[in-house]
């Protein structure tokens, strides 16, 4: 942990409005933090000694695609990387920064790493870790001198001479961002040997505060025994929360019970049951679509559906998938048939990058179904079984 006083406040913080962003019901005032310092020099390297021992390498060391190397749920392998997360001091500066009181959403979720490495494979990446930072210089490729930040999907939109934004944190120090409802980019880091980043993901912990967590971002990499009943145990745990929210608010109300609220409630947690449960894809599925896909095309599946939109037998093979051919007993028709309803009463509809509204030409089909709720896996299974994943890929 950063020895005494040398913990700064971040100087700024960006509140939505700053960025120009619409409050939503599962976001808090503040949006992001300029860096601030957390650890020190010889914390950083306490912290990597920590991370990089054989065990944790072992059990937590996976890699999505070539050039990066990913470690989770090094917290349950480091009683270290453990007990500075869950460190009451590292708690308060996190919710300090974040305006609001924090909670870790799950365990699976602490110091969640990624390592920008030069391998192709898992074992190859490993060599290059050293518990002493790694300062580097490297001469750029003639791709790298030619890359321009400003094109492509390089760079998010709004950014495009557009300040203020937020700089990546230099080696010690953190930064607070709302993950869930800012678009955000991590770049490659270009002339250095390396650029590690540690991520935890917290939650509100805020009684009725919407909750938009999911875990279509992690469960390609993790192991789901583990991230499944972490999952299932925390949503349940906040479901409980607010049953005992409401509980007590009734019990202290000197009036009638408000049988609307009571109705509300209910809808808003058979919902949000739903979510948890929809998110769990089968363990066979699951196993089945990676082998399958892989997980970068998993991760890009957004991209693939876009390639599909443009093809000339889009309509006819989007929509030819009915209910008696690809998984014809899963519950997703029915969510399916309810956004279709949401979409007929111009309401908007939710998704794991928040909420929005249907405005395309064509009829919203399985596919956008299947994407709004973050399930890429079983959306490229129906786009395969459609016959547009074998198009997209001529």
């Amino acid at each position: 942990m950063q020895s005494p006083g040398a913990y700064h406040p971040p100087t700024k913080k960006f509140s939505l409005h700053d960025l120009k962003l619409k409050p939503k019901p599962t976001s808090t005032e503040i949006a992001a933090t300029v860096p601030f310092p957390i650890l020190s020099q010889e914390g950083v390297r306490a912290y990597r000694r920590s991370l990089f021992q054989a065990n944790v390498l072992k059990n937590c060391a996976s890699s999505p695609y070539p050039g990066t190397l990913v470690l989770r749920n090094a917290a349950e392998h480091s009683k270290f990387i453990n007990d500075f997360w869950t460190h009451p001091v590292t708690c308060r500066i996190v919710s300090e920064a974040a305006g609001v009181p924090l909670s870790i959403i799950m365990r699976t979720e602490i110091g969640h790493t990624n390592i920008q490495g030069h391998g192709s494979t898992v074992d190859e990446m490993l060599v290059e870790l050293s518990v002493e930072p790694d300062a580097t210089k490297t001469e750029l490729t003639e791709e790298e001198k030619a890359y321009d930040p400003l094109v492509g999907e390089s760079i998010i939109p709004w950014h495009y001479d557009s300040f203020p934004y937020v700089e990546g944190p230099a080696i010690g120090w953190a930064v607070v961002l709302q993950g869930g409802e800012v678009q955000h980019l991590a770049t490659r880091g270009l002339g250095v040997k390396e650029r590690i980043s540690t991520i935890t993901s917290y939650r509100a912990d805020i009684p009725q505060l919407y909750d938009s967590s999911h875990i279509s971002n992690i469960r390609p990499y993790s192991d789901l025994q583990v991230l499944y009943k972490e999952w299932t145990q925390y949503r349940l745990r906040k479901m409980k929360s607010e049953i005992e929210s409401l509980e007590l608010q009734i019990v202290n109300s000197c009036g009638p019970v408000d049988v609307s609220q009571v109705h509300e409630f209910a809808e808003q947690q058979i919902a949000y049951l739903k979510r948890t449960a929809r998110q769990l894809i089968p363990y066979e599925h699951q196993k089945s679509q990676l082998s399958r896909f892989g997980r970068l095309r998993i991760f890009r599946a957004a991209n693939v559906w876009e390639k599909a939109e443009m093809l000339p037998t889009f309509d006819d093979l989007a929509y030819g998938a009915s209910s008696i051919g690809w998984r014809p007993d899963s519950p997703l028709w029915l969510d399916l048939a309810e956004s279709l309803v949401e979409i007929e009463r111009g309401k908007e509809l939710e998704s794991q990058t928040g909420n929005f509204k249907w405005e395309k030409k064509r009829k919203f089909s399985m596919g956008d179904e299947l994407l709004r709720q973050g399930l890429a896996e079983m959306f490229l299974d129906w786009l395969d079984f459609t016959g547009l994943y074998q198009l997209v890929q001529i």
